[in-house]
This record gives structure tokens, C-alpha cells and sequence, in this order.
């Protein structure tokens, strides 16, 4: 922390080693001189309220410091704790200075995080909610209807639970805690399910959805979780962002104890200035 001592008459009486280098500044140049010199206007007023008696209590002022290379669009933010002292029958403001960037930082991804999961969570729970009043409104709904219903409320329900796995996925990979559940893995079982998760949606948009599978699967070790996430993620964007008529294959070959998936589709593709941000979560 650094911290600044200054006077009635807005000079700076101390400083320690960290407040002159939050002020950008040597030691010796800070203490003694005028705090105009070195703070931001938005920190003098809460000097000048604490040492005229305006204010009794503490008061934070965040202040954000621009890089100082040209364009620079990020800097760090530093938070002014300003309190009252008396000396000598005087007030004097006590400044505690901190960098709260990575706090900030942290803050905002945690929400940018709760709002993209609940975009996220919104769309399988507003379908499952249609499909289940549908059912409890109409009590003789035909049974090819309510199979239909009961169908897609399974086909959400898995949804929301990929949802989950991969918000806690997220979660657990910024904290630095992802672990991978490595053993046996049964390949056909999951190409079989991705094939029925999106028969429907393909089938709605008139799509042509074809897996071309090997006649015998390799035995294979790895995270069965995590392996069902990303192709769910392939496939389903190829789904999503194929115009209706298009045609999506799921390719998957074995050469040298390596498994091959390609995801081919004839969507819209991505640009090449956001090829990037697929790496960007959800």
C-alpha cells in the first residue's frame, strides 16, 4: 500500500516508497511538495473535505491511470482511502493508496460471466416451460404430440445440463482448478447421442446432417465429460450457422492410435479478423 500524508495546506508532509511509485514520481520529489502536482482532482476534493472538517468519516476514490504507451486503452486502477488525523491541533488527510486492478478485473468477468450464463440457461428453460404447459393445458393431447413434447423436454433437460458443465468448466478454469477425469471412453455411445441431439433441429431446418463413422472404434483414455463438450459445441454451431438446405457431415477417421473428428459444414463461416474469439467462452 502506499501511503501520503498531507497537510491544511495541501502539502504533501510523507510518503512512503509505494505511494511515490503509484504517483509515478520519486520519493524525494513528492514529499514537500504542493498535492496538486501529483493528484488527481477527483482525490483533492476528498483531501480538502477531510482537512476543513467537512467530512469526519473516511472517504474512496477510484481513479483510473491510462497506459502510457500511445493507444494505450487499459490502465490500472488505483483507490484513494482518505481519512481524517489530527496533528498538532490540526486535521491532516492520511491517503492510503492501493492498485485494485486485478479486483476490478476480476469483478467485471464475474459478470460478464452471470450474464452470459443467463442467456445462456434462458432458452432450453423457456422451451421446457412451453412444452410442459402444453401438456398440462391440453389433457387429451395426442399421444404423437405428447411424445413429441416429452422429447424435446429430454432433449433440454441435457442441454441445460451441458449448460452447467460447461459454466463449472469456466469456473473452475479461471480459478485455476480444472482437473481432467481421465479413463476409459466408449466412443460409439457418444457419437450415437450427438447423432440424436440434433436429428430434430437438423430435420426442422431441413438440414442434411450425416455421420460418416468407422466400422470399429479404437479403445481410447480421456475425459468423456469433456470430450462430449466440445464436439456438442462443433456440431451444434455447424447446425446453428448452417442456412436451411445446407448440408453438415461429422467425419471421423483413425490413423496411427489417433481419432480424427472433422465437422464439415456449408454455413456461414467466420470471418478472419474474428477467428480469434472462438476461444472466447460461450
Amino acid at each position: 500500500q502506499g501511503l501520503l500524508l498531507i497537510d491544511g495546506r495541501m502539502q504533501i508532509k510523507y510518503a512512503n516508497g509505494a505511494g511515490a511509485i503509484f504517483l509515478k514520481a520519486r520519493r524525494e520529489e513528492v514529499i514537500g511538495a504542493d498535492a496538486p502536482k501529483h493528484l488527481d482532482p477527483a482525490v483533492l476534493a476528498a483531501v480538502k473535505d477531510v482537512v476543513s472538517g467537512a467530512a469526519r468519516a473516511r472517504l474512496t476514490v477510484e481513479v483510473e491511470r491510462r497506459g502510457d504507451e500511445p493507444g494505450a486503452r487499459n490502465g490500472s486502477m488505483l483507490r484513494f482511502s482518505v481519512r481524517p488525523i489530527r496533528r498538532e491541533d490540526q486535521i491532516s488527510a492520511l491517503v492510503f493508496v492501493e492498485d485494485v486492478t486485478q479486483q476490478r478485473v476480476a469483478d467485471e468477468s464475474r459478470n460478464s460471466f452471470v450474464a452470459s450464463a443467463t442467456h445462456e440457461l434462458r432458452t432450453p428453460l423457456t422451451n421446457m416451460r412451453l412444452y410442459i404447459d402444453q401438456m398440462v393445458e391440453d389433457e387429451n393431447l395426442e399421444p404423437a404430440k405428447r411424445a413429441q413434447a416429452l422429447n424435446v423436454i429430454s432433449t433440454e433437460a441435457r442441454r441445460l445440463e451441458r449448460i452447467v458443465g460447461d459454466m463449472l468448466s469456466v469456473a473452475q478454469i479461471e480459478a485455476g482448478q480444472l482437473k481432467l477425469n481421465k479413463g476409459d471412453v466408449r466412443l460409439e455411445p457418444i457419437f450415437q447421442d450427438l447423432q440424436a441431439d440434433f436429428a430434430e433441429q437438423a430435420r426442422q431446418k431441413q438440414l442434411r446432417l450425416k455421420f460418416e463413422l468407422p466400422p470399429k472404434w479404437p479403445a481410447m483414455s480421456g475425459d468423456r465429460d469433456k470430450l462430449v463438450l466440445a464436439l456438442h459445441n462443433l456440431v451444434g454451431n455447424a447446425v446453428k450457422y448452417t442456412p436451411e438446405g445446407g448440408e453438415v457431415i461429422v467425419r471421423v477417421g483413425e490413423s496411427g492410435g489417433q481419432l480424427s473428428v472433422d465437422v464439415i459444414d456449408t454455413g456461414i463461416g467466420i470471418k478472419d479478423d474474428e477467428a480469434d474469439l472462438i476461444f472466447e467462452r460461450f
